[in-house]
């Protein structure tokens, strides 16, 4: 199956916004104390200032799990990646979200991913760090560009990382005036 246009993506994309469902619910982060304030939790510049799995670099996402479990899998993978010792990591802190939102687009289901013409198994296994090494922008990064210009607030996506996970990723640029988006048990 060869990669879609980025154009193609935006259309295929934008047959799905009438689709979009609401969310409200508890997610689940993962940070190191350094950047474990409320602010920083929620704003996505750090994948705004070096792109993840799901957003170029100059999209700001916020990315979390429907699960704690699944958000210290996720971390952890990021780490064995990198070939960093899984206690050269730690501390971790662990927090909930609090997510009302009106505008998401879920791409978990068999027949979102056929209408976006990507394979679930190329979702889940390309590695995207190495595609933006050669110049390339993996096809979840056009997916999330494509949502992102498309006005959405988020997206449910499957965890690359843990078998039956759930990933909430979120544009903060893009939250509607009544949307919610508030860490749990942190003040500032």
């Amino acid at each position: 199956m060869t990669t879609p246009t980025p154009e193609k993506i935006q259309k295929r994309l934008g047959s799905l916004v009438a689709n979009a469902i609401a969310f409200d619910g508890v997610v689940y982060r993962s940070s190191t104390p350094e950047y474990a304030s409320a602010s920083d939790l929620i704003s996505g510049i750090g994948s705004k200032l070096r792109g993840q799995r799901w957003n170029p670099a100059g999209i700001a996402m916020v990315y979390a799990s429907l699960t704690p479990e699944a958000a210290m899998v996720e971390t952890l993978a990021h780490y064995r990646y990198y070939g960093i010792a899984i206690e050269d990591a730690m501390p971790r802190m662990f927090v909930g979200i609090q997510v009302k939102v009106s505008s998401v687009l879920d791409l978990r289901g068999p027949e979102s991913i056929r209408r976006l013409g990507v394979s679930k198994r190329v979702l889940l296994t390309a590695d995207w760090r190495r595609e933006l090494l050669t110049g390339l922008l993996p096809i979840s990064q056009l997916i999330g560009l494509a949502a992102f210009n498309l006005g959405v607030e988020g997206l449910l996506v499957p965890s690359a990382a843990e078998r039956n996970g759930t990933n909430l990723l979120l544009f903060p640029d893009n939250l509607l005036k009544d949307s919610k988006v508030s860490v749990l048990g942190i003040s500032k």
